[in-house]
């Protein structure tokens, strides 16, 4: 495939993905999600089990997660045309995962997204098991979780978290400043299910430690980082640009100390005023004020 029609196909991509909607969501649920709040700025925000989400949806979102990564350059937009993909590929393990989603309520826009993936084993499987199919994270850093959680912990006790984005493309507003800490706050509620779940329960996942690991302190997890570095990826690997950055990323697990349940219902609280300003800012003094 030629430079000019690769370029042709993430262009009609990008376009149409402009307008990625999910009208008339909270009606179309087929059960109760994990979290759900509207903003001061008429953001409507879940975290809500891929079952319970329309197939359309589900399609829906799968277009937006490989725009974002279009639109930042972390997928191989070649590849992507080659294969004639329209939307990130998916299977049936969506439906377990845990989808956060942000959307305008006045257009139906997704304009921020996160999700916590459960494990791809078919069957209740300890991580130590030669068959647990591994998590991303172990693949990408050749990480066997069964050395850092126990090789006996039930692969469904531990989830993955990825693809906290806002919508590239969303014009600046107070929205726009809110749709990140929507997007932790919804997110990190769906955290705390898993790990109230059971004590040998995790969130794992990588990140940059001046971003998502900072961020994730800051929300009150207990982070430990594993100092292993990833594995040169694939070249056919459809992400692998998502890999050429200057900082590398740290491997993660994160539990809860006791500080998380506390920081999220104040995050919840400065959410729902309203009020501008800085969010971290008042994260940090609360944190500091705790401590």
């Amino acid at each position: 495939m030629t430079t000019a029609l690769a370029d042709r196909h993430r262009d009609d991509l990008l376009r149409d993905g402009a307008d990625i909607t999910l009208p008339g969501l909270e009606e179309s649920l087929t059960g109760d999600p994990l979290f759900h709040a509207v903003s001061p700025e008429g953001l409507l925000v879940l975290t809500v089990a891929g079952a319970r989400l329309p197939a359309a949806a589900l399609d829906q979102v799968y277009r937006f997660r490989l725009v974002q990564y279009l639109q930042r350059g972390w997928v191989d937009a070649a590849a992507v045309a080659a294969r004639g993909l329209r939307a990130e590929p998916y299977d049936e393990f969506a439906l377990r995962d845990f989808h956060t989603l942000v959307v305008e309520r006045s257009t139906g826009r997704l304009r921020g997204y996160g999700t916590l993936a459960a494990a791809r084993d078919h069957a209740d499987t300890p991580l130590g098991d030669p068959g647990h199919r591994p998590f991303v994270v172990e693949r990408d850093y050749a990480l066997p979780l069964a050395e850092h959680l126990g090789p006996r912990t039930p692969s469904h006790l531990v989830r993955e978290g990825k693809r906290l984005v806002r919508d590239y493309a969303m014009p600046r507003s107070q929205a726009a400043v809110s749709v990140p800490w929507w997007v932790y706050l919804a997110w990190a509620a769906g955290c705390l299910e898993v790990l109230d779940s059971d004590p040998a329960a995790a969130i794992v996942g990588d990140g940059k430690l001046e971003g998502a690991v900072n961020q994730l302190r800051l929300l009150g997890f207990a982070v430990r980082t594993l100092d292993v570095a990833p594995v040169p990826p694939d070249p056919t690997d459809l992400f692998a640009p998502m890999w050429d950055q200057q900082e590398r990323s740290y491997p993660f697990v994160l539990t809860d100390d006791g500080a998380l349940r506390p920081t999220l219902e104040h995050l919840r609280t400065v959410l729902g005023s309203g009020q501008e300003g800085s969010v971290r800012s008042r994260l940090v003094d609360f944190l500091e004020a705790r401590s």
